[in-house]
């Protein structure tokens, strides 16, 4: 496909709404949960140790425990992520004649200007913060230099004992730039497969996500020792979240639902997809989640549950669709890579802050939701977006 074919295809695209309101929503939901997920982590995980942080986050002892129990599953959240990224980036570039709507330069290009300037802003702040640490801690220099080199590169979720010396929230962000990496690639792959080929693919997805799930609790019953390193290999690898990115894009082409094919759609009060959210949310209220069946969840039975719920979202169906298209959801869907990227940074000042003013203790999780939204808003609006508009006009807008 040569330049001006291409723009032609990104000018008729233009023309018709790219916008899926509700979808830009949820993403804001799916994201703000995997931060309360953080948050109640580092308190569970702290305020059982006696290391001096018992305080942590202490204002948590005060809420009620079905929402605790609702924050510690926000790993529910992470699987619609994945999903709903492989769908959105096929609705706006997998085109109906199956061709990629643009050049796989000009797609990387502008996917990493959105992200990796931010990155390396929030990494500079993170190894000044945590360098000082790590060495007194006597932690070996060869592993943070490498850790922090792999990290700069989002190359962490690929190397399980970098993730959590740096940017631990970010894996999600590595996982994405692989995603990225692969979708030219993918949409020439599934193209080529019939319809009846693509349904029976998004139907295998859930089946092949939970191999690696099943290899781990194969594992466990062996009685094969736990290690970190270990949990974070078969939960964060990137490799084992391409069947939900590839359920996303199929279901963009065996339902008819991409940019250049507006549809209208009969509005309905109720949809399955309302359904399979409050199934969700049933499972995110579940406690005491024990692995490997957390991950048997993640991996698996979340996938249908969240194909329903997407593809309804998508077609404007149902009371869900409604309230993730609320004015306001859009804007707070946006700045969703930027909550993930400045996560770290808002963890780490979580602990300054008790170590240099204890009596905030009991007010941290509302500052720590107040500074992540502090942060992510600018960096959105005034640092990622225009970035990206002037490499656009720069190198590509001419």
């Amino acid at each position: 496909m040569n330049t001006s074919d291409i723009k032609q295809r990104q000018t008729i695209g233009n023309k018709k709404s790219s916008h899926l309101p509700a979808l830009t929503g949820v993403r804001f939901f799916a994201i703000f949960h995997i931060f309360l997920h953080h948050l109640c982590a580092m308190y569970n995980y702290h305020n059982s140790k006696t290391d001096g942080t018992q305080g942590l986050l202490i204002g948590l002892e005060d809420a009620p425990e079905s929402l605790l129990v609702f924050m510690s599953n926000g790993w529910v959240s992470t699987s619609l992520f994945f999903l709903l990224s492989g769908f959105i980036l096929a609705y706006l570039y997998w085109e109906e004649d199956d061709q990629f709507t643009t050049t796989k330069r000009r797609f990387w290009v502008l996917r990493f200007a959105r992200i990796y300037p931010i990155h390396l802003i929030v990494l500079v702040i993170l190894l000044f913060l945590k360098f000082p640490n790590y060495l007194d801690e006597n932690l070996p220099l060869a592993s943070l230099i490498s850790s922090a080199v792999g990290t700069s590169v989002l190359f962490q979720a690929w190397v399980p004992a970098w993730i959590p010396l740096w940017s631990w929230q970010s894996w999600t962000i590595s996982v994405m730039i692989f995603l990225y990496l692969l979708m030219p690639y993918l949409v020439d792959i599934l193209s080529r497969l019939s319809r009846r080929q693509q349904i029976m693919t998004l139907v295998l997805m859930p089946f092949v996500s939970i191999i690696p799930t099943a290899v781990y609790a194969s594992m466990t019953t062996m009685g094969v020792p736990w290690s970190m390193n270990k949990e974070l290999f078969f939960g964060n690898f990137p490799l084992f979240w391409v069947p939900y990115f590839v359920a996303g894009m199929l279901m963009t082409r065996i339902f008819s639902l991409n940019r250049f094919r507006a549809k209208q759609q009969t509005p309905a009060a109720f949809a399955w997809g309302d359904l399979a959210f409050f199934l969700v949310i049933v499972i995110a209220c579940l406690p005491d989640i024990e692995q490997p069946i957390r991950y048997f969840i993640r991996q698996g039975l979340l996938m249908p549950l969240y194909i329903i719920f997407v593809l309804d979202l998508a077609r404007g169906k149902g009371l869900m669709a409604k309230i993730f298209a609320l004015p306001g959801t859009g804007f707070l869907g946006e700045i969703g890579f930027s909550i993930f990227i400045w996560q770290s940074v808002v963890m780490t000042a979580v602990f300054i802050s008790l170590s240099l003013y204890p009596a905030i203790a009991q007010y941290q999780v509302c500052l720590a939701v107040i500074l992540v939204m502090a942060l992510a808003i600018p960096s959105t609006y005034l640092i990622e977006k225009p970035f990206v508009r002037f490499i656009r006009r720069k190198y590509f807008d001419k």
